[in-house]
């Protein structure tokens, strides 16, 4: 019976990996902890107790890898696996050309929010804190899709 769980579990969670949800891998981790109980239970000794563990971990191991390996091979069509090229793919990005400059915020940057640039709104990041709403700042320079400014200071 012992093992009977423990390969009941084994395939639940191969089937994890081509109907997601967890409730199959909740079931198959289930599946094998009862199976352990039952041996640990039933073994003579504390080593027999371990090659099971051993037993079982090397089970999941390979289970993993022909999951992953079935999903590969076969190109489900909903799969998790993505073989799409991503040469050419470029991250959106801030505009360099617009370091150095000055502008003015749009609205409140809390620290986030928009900036003007010539004539340009562009997503920016306050270094310096708060900035109110159409205050004069500068960009220092940029991080992800942001500019990263800080406000200008006023000399009356």
């Amino acid at each position: 019976m012992t093992y009977v769980l423990l390969l009941l579990g084994l395939i639940l969670l191969f089937m994890e990996f081509f109907l997601p949800g967890t409730i199959l891998g909740i079931a198959g981790g289930i599946l094998m902890g009862v199976s352990l109980f039952l041996f640990a239970t039933e073994a003579n000794s504390v080593l027999s107790i371990a090659i099971y563990i051993g037993l079982i971990f090397l089970g999941i191991v390979f289970v993993i890898r022909a999951a992953i390996y079935s999903i590969k091979k076969f190109r489900f069509q909903h799969s998790i696996y993505s073989d799409d090229s991503q040469e050419g793919f470029v991250a959106s990005t801030y505009d360099s050309t617009a370091i150095g400059k000055k502008g003015t915020a749009i609205c409140e940057l809390k620290p986030g929010g928009y900036i003007l640039i010539e004539g340009k709104k562009m997503a920016a990041l306050s270094i310096s804190g708060y900035i109110p709403a159409n205050a004069e700042i500068e960009v220092l320079s940029g991080q992800e899709d942001a500019l990263l400014v800080k406000a200008i200071e006023s000399n009356s």
